[in-house]
């Protein structure tokens, strides 16, 4: 079984909520193999409505059907459906492939090299609108800010390579996040009001409000 601690610490997640087998079926009819991962997630966590569809939204079993790709398996999309994300079909046979983004459906460019890191990834994002406390509002960042935030708050050794040019995250416990896209702007949350207190001491005097 995939290990998705982090994902559970950030969000407090002590049950499992996912798809029973027969409606992983209807993936595997249309997709007929799955990368373990995959599996492992959705049914573990694919029904958790927090965690898949705060912001974005991940592909529900029944609506795979409207996904249809001939090159990819697409399982997630953004909440307006600006892009989609998906695996190809030719790395299906992988546990844990690498996951491309896709604007058109036509041009796919790699966002994560494994699905395990994205699935932490968009956790991490989904959490910036998920967590009970959260930033009022996103903040633009001068460059020597960002670097007060790469000094002071850890790493979370996951980000998007594609989806707005980019994000990465961090953060000093388990169920907080600062989200830092590549055009400096940043927004941060936390399930924990004592973590977001900390957090917000320093970076709510950073920046200007957009």
């Amino acid at each position: 079984m995939t290990d998705f601690s982090i994902i559970k610490k950030l969000f407090h997640i002590t049950e499992p909520a996912g798809f029973t087998n027969e409606e992983i079926q209807i993936i595997k009819d249309i997709s007929g193999e799955l990368p373990q991962v995959f599996i492992d997630y959705y049914s573990e966590l694919g029904k958790n409505q927090d965690l898949n569809h705060t912001q974005d939204s991940l592909v529900v079993p029944e609506r795979f059907q409207y996904y249809q790709n001939s090159d990819y398996l697409i399982f997630y999309t953004e909440n307006q459906h600006a892009c989609v994300w998906g695996i190809r079909k030719d790395d299906l046979l992988s546990s844990d492939p690498p996951v491309y983004m896709s604007y058109d459906k036509e041009k796919w460019e790699l966002e994560a090299e494994t699905l395990s890191e994205f699935f932490t990834a968009m956790a991490f994002l989904q959490s910036g609108f998920a967590l009970k406390f959260q930033s009022e509002c996103f903040y633009e960042l001068e460059q020597e800010e960002i670097e007060l935030i790469v000094e002071n708050f850890k790493d979370k050794n996951v980000s998007f390579k594609q989806w707005t040019d980019g994000i990465k995250f961090y953060g000093n416990y388990d169920d907080d996040v600062i989200m830092v896209m590549n055009n400096n702007q940043i927004f941060y949350a936390s399930n924990t009001e004592n973590h977001f207190l900390e957090m917000n001491k320093i970076l709510s005097k950073l920046g200007s409000e957009l």
